[in-house]
């Protein structure tokens, strides 16, 4: 019988919680073989050891600086240049949705948007997936079981597991959030951060797209979906 490949899949998310009087949610994931967890995640920690941090310093966007801004800039050429990809789903119209009318609650409809941004990446039958989430509150474990289950529900079988984790120790969500923190800056409009400014527009740049505009469907490296509710 042919061996599955494994691919590992490192999620997060901005601007999730139901009242938080923002109208979009963004969430995203970096995702990389299996196997090349290891070598990405050990060219993570010599970036940082360059710009004199230890390996075990957490990166996060809400901590870019100008300071720092080469390495954050380093860190998104190493997304560019290594077998790592990552996908975005901005889930517009959050404050205004009607979840009475379609019979769902805050929570199923959080679920129903993490399966759309998996649902793209999981597509080989050939495939299994392991899921990260930067772990939340303590109903992450009851989170996860959930999500596993929608996923199994809607015909996405191949998952070995949704399981969290601490960001602070994973390398790789660390890279997620850096990119989402980006997206999020730049659709609520922001101008406070002269480096977040320029660390925005280099992911951009870099990858040849605007946060505002969607993807074209055969863009694997760096992939960005908006939904809007139907009203």
């Amino acid at each position: 019988m042919e061996q599955k490949i494994e691919i590992n899949v490192y999620a997060d998310e901005s601007c999730y919680l139901e009242h938080d009087n923002v109208e979009f949610m963004v969430l995203g994931c970096v995702y990389c073989l299996k196997k090349d967890k290891n070598y990405i995640t050990n060219k993570i920690k010599d970036i940082k050891k360059k710009y004199g941090l230890k390996p075990t310093t957490e990166i996060k966007w809400t901590k870019v600086s100008l300071k720092k801004i080469d390495m954050y800039k380093e860190l998104i050429d190493l997304l560019y240049n290594e077998n790592i990809s990552f996908r975005g789903w901005i889930a517009h119209d959050k404050m205004s949705l009607d979840h009475e009318l379609f019979h769902q609650s805050y929570d199923d409809w959080y679920y129903k948007m993490y399966y759309y941004l998996f649902n793209h990446i999981i597509t080989e039958s050939l495939v299994n997936y392991n899921i990260f989430l930067d772990i939340k509150d303590t109903r992450s474990s009851m989170k996860n079981d959930k999500l596993k289950n929608i996923l199994n529900h809607y015909g996405i079988y191949n998952v070995n597991k949704v399981q969290s984790i601490r960001s602070d120790e994973v390398q790789m969500i660390q890279l997620a959030d850096l990119v989402i923190g980006a997206i999020s800056y730049k659709l609520r409009n922001l101008s406070t951060s002269k480096a977040k400014l320029e660390l925005t527009n280099y992911i951009e740049s870099k990858f040849s797209v605007s946060f505002f505009n969607y993807s074209s469907n055969n863009s694997k490296k760096f992939n960005i979906f908006h939904w809007r509710s139907k009203k």
